[in-house]
């Protein structure tokens, strides 16, 4: 099985790939989460992460989407719309040619090469309460958005997704998607973006960025090239980390977030259906 690092140098050159798109085609990304704090602190990955995060405003999104035809054939843009049986709210750049095995959606016909997480940022309402009804709606379409019950939430997870899937069924379900989506690109607020997912993202909160930090960037060393991150990449770190962000956690939690059954640079996620797969 192939190496934390080989793994994470994969994933470099997926996002060489990304950056190599989004100059040809205009588009603007940022390093955000923990790939943005790898590059205030580390000058690269934070050395026991295990992914990459990018933020896209989206209309930015929406033109990578469009421009999608521009990555070499081994690479796939993942969401709904082109790979149906996959159900997240962040978009996946993956690379066909790998295979990534983890403790989330590993059963799924889904494409399963190694990837990088990009992830929307769409404009936070200026006003207290309509951001507030937006994040209980965000939540809502994260559940829409599974065909599957939640395994690692308990009953509690379980129960909420009935509830919810009970209310909004089949043709039903879909309208309701459409409906959150387009209140989450066009609510008006012009102060502030947010991602509403993440590990932020509750029923009644999430984190919020001021947009000031999206209308420009300021390039930080990120392993092996300079990378845009927001324009004031501390205060981001600051707002997701805290203001001891520059500290490194105590040594027991210095340790890959995501459970791995099996990944490698050299076989394809095509050759283990059946195995890791639609068993």
């Amino acid at each position: 099985m192939t190496t934390f690092e080989e793994y994470k140098a994969k994933q470099l050159e997926i996002l060489h790939e990304l950056d190599r798109v989004c100059k040809l085609a205009g588009i603007q990304y940022f390093l955000a989460y923990g790939t943005c704090l790898g590059a205030v602190r580390h000058k690269g990955f934070i050395p026991w992460d295990d992914d990459i995060d990018i933020f896209l405003p989206c209309q930015e999104m929406q033109k990578l989407l469009d421009n999608r035809h521009l990555f070499k054939e081994q690479y796939f843009v993942q969401t709904r719309e082109t790979d149906p049986g996959y159900t997240n709210m962040k978009v996946s750049l993956r690379d066909s040619s790998t295979s990534y095995f983890g403790d989330e959606n590993d059963d799924q016909d889904i494409n399963h090469g190694m990837s990088i997480d990009l992830y929307n940022l769409y404009p936070y309402p200026d006003r207290f309460l309509t951001a507030h009804k937006l994040i209980i709606d965000s939540y809502v379409l994260r559940i829409l958005y599974m065909k599957t019950p939640p395994r690692h939430h308990g009953k509690k997870g379980k129960l909420v997704y009935g509830l919810i899937h009970g209310l909004y069924a089949g043709k039903r379900a879909e309208k309701k998607i459409r409906k959150i989506e387009a209140k989450l690109a066009n609510n008006g607020g012009s102060k502030y973006y947010a991602s509403f997912f993440g590990d932020d993202i509750t029923p009644v909160s999430c984190f919020k960025f001021p947009r000031k930090n999206f209308e420009s960037c300021k390039e930080l060393m990120f392993e092996d090239y300079m990378a845009p991150c927001p324009a004031d990449p501390e205060q981001i770190c600051e707002l997701t980390y805290g203001k001891t962000y520059m500290e490194y956690p105590p040594e027991e939690e210095r340790v890959p977030r995501h459970q791995v059954l099996f990944m490698s640079c050299d076989e394809p996620y095509t050759d283990y259906k059946g195995v890791y797969y639609c068993k």
